[in-house]
């Protein structure tokens, strides 16, 4: 994997940056409004919170939470005595997260030393980067053990993603809104979802699935850092 670009992620595009903008505008506002929980585990049936339990189990020490939002999982990581750096994009948010270190940042010009963390969690903002192959390169660097990524991909047989594009259209936004009483903010979501990869694309970028539901709708894949992917370093 190089940074930029890589043929083994050839799949993962990131958001134009019009898009972006609209999606953290989304955020922000679900985060306020105290939707965006209540919306997810509608959505996916509870299935989000089965997820996020298997990926918070996973990263320990010293972890960075990319995309951390509001900080309610960072928090849930400290609780397992991890200590926690949450970075978001969002200022405003980013202020409720109530955690002894925030940064205000993209995955993609990340503002660390190689090799700062022991791990680095993405839960649900892989999708949202600007630039995949960037973001998840810096993943790996700045991470002594890796990244641990969770989120929604595209599944890899044609018909299940027609199905899941159309619940993701249209029965999942009246999901969110009758959980949250939130509308139209839902829509976002499919957008986006356009530009994710398969799970198997950061498979042959030298990732491992450790879980995978809903036919790899929903999967959480660990990402060794460059320096476990050294010769000769075989340790985790």
């Amino acid at each position: 994997m190089s940074t930029g670009c890589s043929e083994d992620l050839r799949e993962a595009r990131g958001l134009p940056i019009n898009m972006w903008l609209k999606v953290e505008e989304t955020l922000r506002a679900l985060f306020k409004s105290g939707a965006y929980r209540l919306g997810n585990a509608a959505m996916s049936m509870g299935l989000d919170s089965l997820a996020r339990r298997h990926a918070l189990s996973l990263p320990s020490g010293l972890v960075l939470d990319i995309g951390c939002g509001d900080g309610y999982y960072s928090r849930k990581l400290e609780e397992r005595g991890a200590e926690v750096v949450c970075l978001d994009p969002l200022e405003d948010v980013l202020k409720e997260a109530r955690t002894a270190h925030t940064v205000v940042a993209v995955a993609e010009y990340l503002p660390f030393r190689d090799g700062s963390f022991d791990f680095v969690l993405a839960m649900f903002s892989l999708r949202d980067f600007l630039d995949k192959p960037k973001g998840l390169w810096g993943m790996r660097k700045v991470s002594r053990k890796g990244a641990v990524v969770l989120d929604i991909f595209n599944p890899r047989s044609v018909l299940l993603r027609l199905l899941f594009w159309a619940y993701v259209a249209g029965v999942a936004p009246l999901l969110g809104f009758l959980a949250s009483g939130v509308a139209s903010r839902w829509r976002m979501l499919y957008p986006t979802l356009r530009y994710m990869p398969t799970a198997a694309a950061l498979e042959r970028g030298g990732g491992r699935t450790v879980l995978k539901l809903m036919g790899g709708i929903l999967t959480v894949v660990f990402i060794p850092s460059v320096f476990q992917a050294l010769p000769g370093n075989r340790s985790r």
